[in-house]
């Protein structure tokens, strides 16, 4: 049975999730929440308010605000990782100590490790290999506004161990959050990462001016691309159907909703420089999850292979071509 939740990272997606369960009815679970910002978790404590998001709504006193990691782990049954993909290393590092066997650590970032490109996993049991935890990913096309406002949403829990499904799903579903179990952990990490390429390609295509219709196609192009790529690292032909949540649903979302990788592809599309729109981002405090995610795939040898994907790798990273090339792939028709 769980009895204590503990939430790492209070950004968006975390005090949405923390809302999420603060809305939820749970007699025996109590929820535990901290902050690196010592600013903000002395605020929440004191008001029951967040510093910056959502100020005029109040969280009941059933959540606890922890001072400190050691008061978020001691006794945790479920550690709910709120942290974008790039301090996923920093926080494993921290935590790892007070990480007990059995633990069971959903991971919440969707991109691949922006140093060796890895999937997540692979980091967590790297780095945690002396440990006896329960890896799970909650992957889908959640945005955590809409996941605060309490508006119907779907979402993935993925893990290898079959037996905790049962747990980890019923943990999350709601009246307004239909969670699905599926136990192919890498197709739903490569899948739910490498959207966000493609999310940066729907936001050029917007950027050149080009219509809607040019845009879904390129989205489906790339999907397709992306897809077979996915299929050959190991990933499981069912996590690309229609009804997945971590796939078809969170590859729309990110591809035609305000999302930031197709907010950085608008940038690009529109003729601003790689590295200036990477500066604009990083101004706004907004992760480009998907940069690191085409760092990721130089691992793979196919990409040559796959002429949407080699572009993007060729423009962004390398910086070794320009949009002219895009525009000739695309009315020379090979992609």
């Amino acid at each position: 049975m769980i009895k204590k939740i503990a939430i790492y990272g209070l950004g968006n997606f975390g005090y949405a999730m923390l809302k999420h369960f603060d809305s939820k009815s749970n007699e025996f679970a109590t929820v535990h929440a901290y902050d690196r910002n010592k600013k903000l978790i002395n605020f929440l404590k004191k008001h029951r308010r967040h510093l910056y998001l959502h100020k005029s709504i109040k969280i009941s006193p059933k959540i606890i605000f922890e001072d400190n990691v050691n008061g978020l782990l001691s006794d945790c049954d479920v550690l709910i990782l709120a942290v974008n993909s790039n301090s996923t290393r920093e926080v494993i590092c921290k935590i790892k100590k007070r990480v007990r066997n059995n633990l069971i650590i959903v991971n919440t970032a969707k991109a691949l490790d922006y140093k060796t490109g890895k999937r997540l996993s692979e980091i967590f049991n790297q780095e945690l290999s002396n440990k006896k935890f329960q890896y799970a990913l909650l992957a889908g096309g959640t945005i955590a506004r809409d996941l605060f406002n309490h508006e119907p949403l779907g979402a993935d829990i993925v893990c290898e161990n079959k037996k905790i499904l049962p747990t980890l799903t019923n943990l999350f579903h709601a009246a307004n959050l239909t969670v699905y179990p599926t136990t192919d952990l890498k197709g739903v990490e490569y899948a739910s990462s490498f959207k966000s390429i493609i999310a940066i390609m729907a936001g050029i295509i917007n950027g050149m001016k080009f219509s809607y219709g040019s845009e879904t196609h390129m989205i489906s192009r790339c999907a397709y691309e992306i897809q077979q790529i996915i299929l050959s690292l190991g990933g499981k032909p069912e996590t690309f159907d229609m009804k997945s949540q971590s796939w078809s649903n969170d590859l729309w979302m990110s591809c035609t909703g305000n999302s930031r990788n197709r907010e950085f592809g608008k940038m690009l599309g529109s003729g601003i420089s790689v590295d200036k729109a990477t500066a604009i981002m990083k101004r706004q405090h907004k992760t480009i999850e998907g940069i690191n995610t085409l760092k990721g795939l130089k691992r793979n040898k196919m990409i040559r292979d796959y002429p949407l994907m080699n572009f993007l790798y060729q423009f962004i990273i390398l910086k070794s071509t320009a949009l002219n090339e895009l525009k000739r792939l695309i009315f020379s028709q090979q992609y």
